[in-house]
């Protein structure tokens, strides 16, 4: 079975680069739905028999537990090492999965396929079409070096390249839509879909006045 690792910062942290839409309490409002979207999703799928969420942040600790999640404080210095903290609590025999809370589209059958899609003593990538890593999945005693961070697919990919380890890649697909800058919001502002982070966009007003730096 495979043990799911959620980084999620702080809401003051959180979608910075949206600032230039939404106000500082929408874009609160929108990662917790997104964090809520993405666990719903993992405490429904087949494949994954516990959660793990990293985070020092109230609100979505309060989340957590409310779906009966462990929860980790975040005391790593980077994400990198957040997560290293956490998969060092993980049973060696469980296979990992780090997913992302900004995955608004993602469902347990998409979670599903990307875990069974994981080659033998291998790692399996879902990448971003800006680059980033949205999940990966491998066996603990894989112990690949995490490259989370600007173009980390590519870092993914080429460590686990270097090292002989099989890959399995996905760029396509709702664990592979993160929302991360304003183009994503707005495209998925045109299909939002019915769930925690559809209905709320819906209800959501956009202010494109400011430049969308990052």
């Amino acid at each position: 079975m495979t043990t799911a690792i959620v980084p999620f910062k702080t809401l003051s942290e959180a979608k910075s680069r949206l600032a230039g839409l939404l106000s500082p309490a929408d874009r609160s409002a929108l990662a917790m739905a997104m964090l809520a979207d993405v666990l719903t999703a993992l405490t429904q799928s087949q494949s994954v028999n516990h959660i793990i969420v990293t985070t020092c942040d109230q609100a979505a600790q309060r989340l957590a537990q409310s779906l009966n999640i462990t929860l980790m404080n975040d005391v790593g210095t980077n994400l990198n090492h957040s997560l290293e903290l956490a998969i060092a609590n993980v049973d060696s025999k469980t296979s990992i999965l780090i997913i992302h809370a900004d995955l608004p589209l993602v469902e347990a059958v998409d979670i599903d396929d990307f875990i069974n899609s994981l080659p033998h003593g291998g790692v399996a990538l879902a990448g971003s079409h800006d680059g980033g890593t949205t999940a990966m999945a491998f066996a603990t005693a894989i112990r690949m070096k995490l490259s989370f961070g600007s173009e980390s697919f590519r870092h993914h990919w080429s460590a686990a390249n270097t090292a002989e380890i099989p890959v399995f890649s996905i760029h396509e697909g709702p664990i592979t839509f993160d929302i991360d800058r304003p183009d994503d919001l707005l495209r998925l502002r045109n299909k939002p879909g019915e769930r925690q982070t559809g209905k709320l966009l819906s209800g959501l007003t956009l202010h494109p006045t400011n430049t969308y730096e990052d």
